[in-house]
């Protein structure tokens, strides 16, 4: 019996009776130990355990072996008795007898000289657990399996405590089989290699030739017929191993170093796992079920593999849940990284990087204000080489941050410091990622005040980076760069973060827009008191927001309490109550009222007109917004007069395609065709979706109405399948992007039934429209616009389905509504009014 192990039969056997038992090997453990003798000077742990039945050693103590084994049988029958299936069970001298042949097999094997057929082996025990590493390893035996005339070499380098020793133990245990000899060297300087040569040629019986231990298995590998693999652990730079390399032989050459300084052709950069697989590893060892808060405590632990084992030993040590554990690390997760005592990880996290801080405090005076200002950022890409590009920004000299700022080398030579210890990554020239525990000790070693000092200082740098324009589309790539920093280090009431804001909003981010813009009325609404005019500047800027972010009536209600209040604070014709109650006619619309909105913009285009001139972008704005809820409440023709009045001013002041031209272009396009004009809007549409897209992108919600408009008119032009077929594919686009219930995504959805009816498919549209209107029913109220537009829907297709009685009465209660909303003459309720005699005519057939 055996499989490959060292040991043969008896790791099998060893390993078969420990899962049979069903104990853990930490158990098994403490279990053996509490029955030794007094007197007795052995010890068995989990990590020698887990040797013995990997066949990497055998028991020195035959006491100590045997009463394991006693142990283990006692609790395997004990499971046999409650059903479980457990397998034969030798007794004490059968595991004796066995243990004394191994040994023989061992002593036979070890004689001889040279890489031998029956194998030469010192590893490290295999890891009880290894989260997530599948890719990489995959990828170690691809970049292993590359021809070569010599060793072929590949290095895996990162940040201390994020498994690379794990990762490289586990890859020679994988292989083990298919080589000859491997061998783990402890490489982390020349004194401990030295070592590891010593011992690997006295294992092999290499005769002293007076070359010394490197040469002499220099020359076994090289002569070897069996390939080799030698795993180097912890190297410090590529310039520490010079020498210690064999440059010949069927092998293999398996580095670890923290640093990143190697050539990319051997390099591996290993990363920390993703959160699913930390989370599961965290489950697996503290065997609790609690799957959301080992996420949650995955996520604060950057899914650092030593992090995470140092934590699920404490957990099991303290007897806490990972809830409780999740609350600790918030409350005091400086004490927290100094506890528990991780399973085959030499020290804590906080003590892993204790040397590389203390180096560089020391002679990388550079490097180390670079990490701190790193640590009070988010733990996202940070655009290092903007952000220290000093154009403007004055920095404290105590910092020492001065001398880097505009000195590209500078910054580099700080940087190459960094990546000696894998502190950084560099993902692409320019940009810097950090993990967020580096970000933490390197806070904690620092003062209250000295973290308010670098958190003020990275702030100002984020300030002084934004690009001051959020509008402009080149200037996105720059700023997404910059928001999660801006969200950590700037205050809520900062300059920078209004333009956070806004870019948020023109790149179509609604909904963290209003959160954002939340957060900013709250800090000022505490500072400043409710009616101060930057609170009330504040408030409205939160209520259009929340409006663009699809709720439009708690919009127009807020905008409606704040108007009075702004009125009395500065005054009727005020600029900023001019515009504020411009921003309550525009979310009345959009709250289902679009006659209102028109009638109320209409009101205050004089005093617009007067305050800031025809030419003004308020005043363009303005009159945008009247031709748009003129056409909304059903007059096409006057709302395309309208736009032909305004746009061309638009386009000379803002420019042909500047995103709020393009939307008024859009509507222009769409009441062209609504009004007759099929063809000429058609044409429209189409060159307006390519100036989107070249604008904005195929993903920004500009895009998405360019596209439906485009698929409607293709509709009105004459073909109501190419219609339907492009809604099809438009709508999974909107509940992406914006939302499965977004204003877009339910408009994309009550077209494709719209357009699906006029295919031909009058029983699909009629289920289709039916679960927008659910939809409609539930998010909004009933005399939504909307709302009522999606009944007739349902109305029509109902009737073109077959039944023109319920067609008939869903027109009825329709038009109760629409007179009642509307008015009896408005155009919609006339259009309601005239179906509903159609579909009574058809009931009478």
């Amino acid at each position: 019996m055996g499989d490959g192990r060292r040991g043969g039969e008896f790791a099998v056997r060893l390993a078969a009776l420990v899962q049979e038992s069903g104990l853990t090997l930490e158990r098994a453990a403490a279990r053996t130990m509490a029955r030794r003798p007094r007197d007795a000077s052995w010890t068995v742990t989990f990590r020698q355990i887990s040797a013995w039945q990997n066949g990497d050693h055998l028991p020195g103590a035959e006491a100590a072996f045997l009463t394991l084994v006693r142990v283990l049988t006692e609790h395997a029958r004990g499971r046999a008795r409650r059903g479980h299936q457990v397998g034969e069970l030798l007794d004490e001298p059968g595991w004796a007898r066995l243990l004394r042949q191994a040994r023989g097999r061992r002593a036979t094997a070890d004689t001889g000289g040279g890489v031998r057929r029956s194998g030469v082996f010192g590893l490290k025990p295999r890891p009880l657990r290894l989260a997530g590493r599948a890719a990489l390893l995959t990828r170690l035996h691809h970049a292993f399996a590359e021809p070569s005339d010599t060793p072929v070499q590949i290095v895996l380098h990162g940040l201390g405590g994020i498994g690379k020793t794990s990762l490289a133990v586990e890859f020679a245990h994988r292989v083990r089989s298919g080589h000859g000899l491997i061998w783990h060297f402890a490489a982390e300087d020349h004194t401990a290699l030295a070592g590891g040569f010593a011992a690997l040629a006295v294992r092999l019986r290499l005769a002293d030739d007076g070359g010394g231990p490197v040469a002499q298995v220099h020359t076994a590998l090289a002569e070897a017929d069996r390939p080799w693999l030698l795993v180097l652990d912890n190297v410090t730079d590529h310039t520490a191993i010079r020498g210690w390399l064999p440059a010949a032989g069927p092998g293999k050459l398996l580095i670890t170093s923290r640093s990143a300084h190697w050539p990319l052709a051997l390099g591996i950069e290993v990363t920390p796992p993703d959160i699913s697989a930390a989370a599961r590893f965290l489950l697996d060892r503290t065997g609790q079920d609690d799957g959301v808060a080992a996420a949650a405590v995955a996520t604060e632990l950057g899914a650092l593999p030593l992090a995470l084992e140092q934590a699920g030993a404490f957990i099991s040590t303290a007897g806490l849940s990972l809830a409780e554990y999740l609350d600790g690390l918030r409350a005091r997760r400086d004490v927290l990284l100094e506890r528990g005592e991780p399973y085959d990880y030499a020290g804590s996290v906080a003590s892993t990087w204790t040397l590389a801080f203390q180096r560089l405090e020391r002679d990388a005076p550079d490097a180390i204000a670079l990490l701190r200002l790193l640590s009070r950022l988010a733990p996202d890409d940070v655009p290092i080489r903007t952000l220290l590009a000093g154009r403007r920004t004055s920095l404290p000299d105590s910092l020492g941050l001065t001398g880097l700022a505009g000195d590209p080398i500078r910054i580099a030579e700080a940087v190459a410091e960094l990546r000696r210890y894998s502190l950084v990554a560099s993902p692409e020239p320019g940009v810097l990622s950090v993990h967020r525990l580096v970000q933490a000790v390197t806070a904690d070693r620092m003062s209250p005040a000295a973290r308010e000092a670098w958190r003020a200082a990275a702030a100002a740098l984020i300030e002084d980076a934004l690009p001051g324009r959020p509008d402009l589309v080149a200037n996105w790539p720059l700023y997404a760069r910059l928001v999660p920093h801006a969200h950590v280090a700037l205050e809520p009431s900062a300059p920078g973060m209004r333009e956070i804001v806004d870019y948020l909003a023109a790149g179509g981010d609604y909904r963290t827009a209003a959160r954002v813009q939340g957060e900013i009325h709250a800090d000022i609404l505490g500072r400043l008191g409710p009616e101060h005019p930057d609170t009330l500047t504040a408030a409205a800027l939160r209520a259009v927001r929340i409006g663009q972010a699809g709720d439009p009536a708690t919009a127009r209600d807020l905008l409606a309490a704040l108007l009075p209040i702004r009125e009395r604070v500065s005054g009727g014709e005020h600029p900023d109550t001019l515009w504020l109650a411009e921003a309550h006619a525009e979310q009345i619309g959009q709250s289902g009222s679009p006659g209102i909105a028109r009638d109320r913009a209409l009101e205050l285009l004089p005093l617009r007109e007067r305050i800031s001139g025809p030419d003004d972008r308020d005043t363009i704005r303005l009159a945008h917004q009247i031709a748009f809820w003129t056409g909304q409440a059903g007059d096409a023709e006057a709302a395309r007069v309208r736009y032909e009045e305004f746009l061309p001013r638009m386009e000379r002041i803002w420019g042909a395609e500047h995103p709020d031209t393009l939307s008024a272009r859009d509507q222009y396009a769409r009441f062209l065709g609504e009004s007759g004009a099929a063809e000429a809007a058609l044409k429209a549409c189409m060159s307006l979706l390519s100036a989107h897209e070249r604008v904005s992108g195929p993903d920004h919600p500009d895009t998405l109405w360019a596209r439906s408009n485009l698929a409607f008119r293709v509709g009105e032009a004459g073909d109501p399948a190419g219609a339907r077929d492009l809604y099809a594919a438009l709508v999974p686009d909107c509940e992406r992007i914006s939302g499965p219930e977004s204003h877009v995504a339910l408009v994309a959805r009550i077209f494709l039934a719209h357009w699906t009816g006029e295919a031909g498919d009058p029983v699909a549209a009629r289920d289709q429209s039916e679960a927008v209107l659910a939809v409609r029913v539930r998010r909004f109220a009933p005399d939504h616009f909307d709302t009522l537009v999606v009944r007739e829907y349902v109305a029509r297709w109902t009737g073109e389905a077959g039944d023109p009685h319920a067609a008939a009465s869903g027109y009825a209660a329709l038009l109760t509504d629409m007179e009642r909303v509307f008015g009896p003459e408005a155009a919609l309720t006339r259009r309601v009014r005239d179906r509903l005699a159609y579909w009574r005519s058809r009931t009478r057939l």
